[in-house]
């Protein structure tokens, strides 16, 4: 039986060389010379190359919506409070918002369930970098109080407490402490940062997750440090494969900020 492949699949002929033409090839395989784009002869099914920006906007969608969704609740949450409560009851406003992120919270957990409970099956105390995580909390707390107390005297800002909020100590240890602790590691390290993790590298993901910590305190002048802040917890997330350790230096961090501050 003859080869068929050896035969030229089209009666054509090079318009150089007059030699005949292979449909199977975009050159004249006598003289080389070009008669079709090679595009032509290419897979349809080639990979599409999608930079990190694509991959974040087309295949994060649930980190999105959980960002977007902790955003509209905080944002919501303090208007409907400001338009009950007015300037006069800061600690109602902070309740209120904080039990409708611990709502929304566990609605996500619920619903990224399988994304979650690896995190909170594993202790994470076994690894290095959890106890790495503690030792810097040292120097970030060192870098906050300066950072603020540098934006104190260029702003001229009041120095407030967060004991004034509350009629108890306890008040400010629960709601601003654990469970802000147990709600933005779940959220942000559990959710976001977990999804982001699994369509790009772990730097980028932590990095993106860090910034949308920041911006979801809406705290301009903050936002640095708040940026920084999220890097260290999302790092020792990644490292640890748990949130134990991230929610222990998150709630170490926030005690220790209320209770100088």
């Amino acid at each position: 039986m003859p080869d068929q492949l050896s035969r030229p699949s089209d009666n054509r002929r090079c318009d150089y060389c007059d030699g005949p033409l292979d449909s199977r090839f975009y050159f004249c395989p006598r003289c080389a010379k070009p008669h079709r784009p090679v595009e032509e002869l290419l897979p349809a099914s080639l990979p599409v190359y999608e930079d990190n920006e694509t991959k974040l906007r087309t295949k994060a969608g649930p980190a999105w919506t959980v960002f977007f969704t902790f955003l509209s609740v905080i944002l919501v949450g303090s208007m409907l409070a400001l338009a009950i409560w007015g300037f006069d009851n800061q600690t109602a406003a902070i309740l209120l918002v904080e039990f409708a992120l611990v709502l929304t919270t566990l609605v996500f957990a619920i619903r990224y369930w399988g994304n979650v409970s690896p995190l909170l099956a594993n202790p994470g105390f076994i690894r290095p970098e959890a106890w790495l995580g503690l030792v810097l909390l040292l120097p970030m707390l060192l870098l906050n109080f300066g950072f603020h107390r540098l934006l104190i005297e260029m702003f001229h800002l009041d120095k407030a407490s967060h004991l004034d909020y509350f009629p108890n100590k306890w008040g400010p240890v629960l709601f601003i402490c654990v469970l802000p602790a147990i709600v933005e590691e779940i959220g942000f390290r559990g959710i976001i940062q977990d999804q982001f993790e699994r369509v790009v590298s772990p730097g980028v993901a932590i990095g993106v997750a860090s910034l949308a910590f920041s911006a979801a305190h809406f705290n301009i002048l903050s936002a640095p440090y708040l940026a920084l802040m999220g890097a260290l917890l999302g790092w020792m997330k990644w490292k640890t494969g748990s949130l134990y350790p991230s929610m222990l230096v998150h709630f170490l961090h926030n005690f220790v900020v209320v209770s100088v501050t």
